[in-house]
Protein backbone atom coordinates (compact mmCIF):
# COMPACT_ATOMS: atom_id res chain seq x y z
CA UNK A 1 0.00 0.00 0.00
CA UNK A 2 2.69 2.34 0.95
CA UNK A 3 4.60 1.58 -2.81
CA UNK A 4 1.61 2.70 -4.03
CA UNK A 5 1.09 6.21 -2.05
CA UNK A 6 4.91 6.86 -3.02
CA UNK A 7 3.80 6.60 -6.74
CA UNK A 8 1.19 8.57 -6.61
CA UNK A 9 3.32 11.51 -5.08
CA UNK A 10 6.45 11.21 -6.48
CA UNK A 11 7.33 13.74 -9.61
CA UNK A 12 9.66 13.80 -12.65
CA UNK A 13 11.63 16.03 -14.36
CA UNK A 14 13.16 15.98 -17.55
CA UNK A 15 16.79 14.98 -17.38
CA UNK A 16 19.99 17.62 -17.33
CA UNK A 17 21.10 16.65 -21.02
CA UNK A 18 17.90 16.87 -22.57
CA UNK A 19 16.49 19.20 -25.04
CA UNK A 20 13.08 19.76 -26.23
CA UNK A 21 10.69 21.06 -28.63
CA UNK A 22 6.66 21.45 -29.59
CA UNK A 23 6.15 20.48 -32.92
CA UNK A 24 2.62 21.16 -33.94
CA UNK A 25 0.96 18.92 -31.53
CA UNK A 26 4.27 16.46 -30.94
CA UNK A 27 6.99 16.46 -29.01
CA UNK A 28 10.67 16.01 -30.09
CA UNK A 29 13.27 15.22 -27.70
CA UNK A 30 17.24 15.28 -28.20
CA UNK A 31 19.26 13.44 -26.20
CA UNK A 32 22.51 16.43 -25.74
CA UNK A 33 24.70 13.64 -24.65
CA UNK A 34 23.87 10.74 -26.97
CA UNK A 35 22.76 12.81 -30.14
CA UNK A 36 19.75 10.79 -30.54
CA UNK A 37 16.30 11.90 -30.80
CA UNK A 38 13.21 10.97 -30.18
CA UNK A 39 9.18 11.88 -31.65
CA UNK A 40 6.09 11.21 -29.10
CA UNK A 41 2.70 11.81 -30.45
CA UNK A 42 -0.08 14.02 -29.16
CA UNK A 43 -0.36 12.77 -25.77
CA UNK A 44 2.33 11.16 -24.79
CA UNK A 45 3.70 14.87 -25.47
CA UNK A 46 0.84 16.10 -23.17
CA UNK A 47 1.63 13.38 -20.35
CA UNK A 48 5.68 14.55 -21.06
CA UNK A 49 5.08 18.17 -20.57
CA UNK A 50 3.06 17.56 -17.80
CA UNK A 51 5.58 15.31 -15.83
CA UNK A 52 8.60 17.82 -16.69
CA UNK A 53 6.40 20.86 -14.85
CA UNK A 54 6.67 18.79 -11.78
CA UNK A 55 3.10 17.25 -12.14
CA UNK A 56 2.35 13.96 -10.37
CA UNK A 57 1.64 11.04 -12.60
CA UNK A 58 -1.86 11.12 -10.86
CA UNK A 59 -2.64 14.60 -11.89
CA UNK A 60 -1.26 14.26 -15.18
CA UNK A 61 -3.62 11.35 -15.80
CA UNK A 62 -6.31 12.90 -14.66
CA UNK A 63 -5.88 15.92 -16.77
CA UNK A 64 -4.62 14.04 -19.85
CA UNK A 65 -7.91 11.90 -19.65
CA UNK A 66 -10.03 14.86 -18.99
CA UNK A 67 -8.58 16.78 -22.32
CA UNK A 68 -9.02 13.54 -24.54
CA UNK A 69 -12.47 12.03 -23.05
CA UNK A 70 -10.67 8.97 -22.13
CA UNK A 71 -11.38 6.35 -19.43
CA UNK A 72 -8.18 7.28 -16.71
CA UNK A 73 -7.71 3.58 -16.61
CA UNK A 74 -6.44 3.60 -20.13
CA UNK A 75 -4.31 6.90 -19.70
CA UNK A 76 -2.93 5.38 -16.71
CA UNK A 77 -1.89 2.28 -18.34
CA UNK A 78 -0.09 4.43 -21.22
CA UNK A 79 1.10 7.21 -19.42
CA UNK A 80 2.79 3.98 -16.89
CA UNK A 81 4.33 2.25 -19.83
CA UNK A 82 5.84 5.99 -21.37
CA UNK A 83 7.64 6.82 -18.47
CA UNK A 84 8.79 3.17 -18.24
CA UNK A 85 10.44 3.62 -21.42
CA UNK A 86 11.09 7.13 -20.48
CA UNK A 87 13.32 6.45 -17.54
CA UNK A 88 15.13 3.65 -19.36
CA UNK A 89 16.50 6.36 -21.70
CA UNK A 90 17.12 8.18 -19.18
CA UNK A 91 15.16 10.86 -20.64
CA UNK A 92 13.25 11.45 -18.06
CA UNK A 93 14.29 11.30 -14.00
CA UNK A 94 13.16 11.32 -10.79
CA UNK A 95 12.39 14.83 -9.08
Amino acid sequence: MKKVLDEEKRRYRHAAHVSWRRVDAEAVILNVDTSEYYSLDEVAAEIWERLGRGKTLSATVAEVAALYGERPERVEKDARALVKDLLSERLLSLG
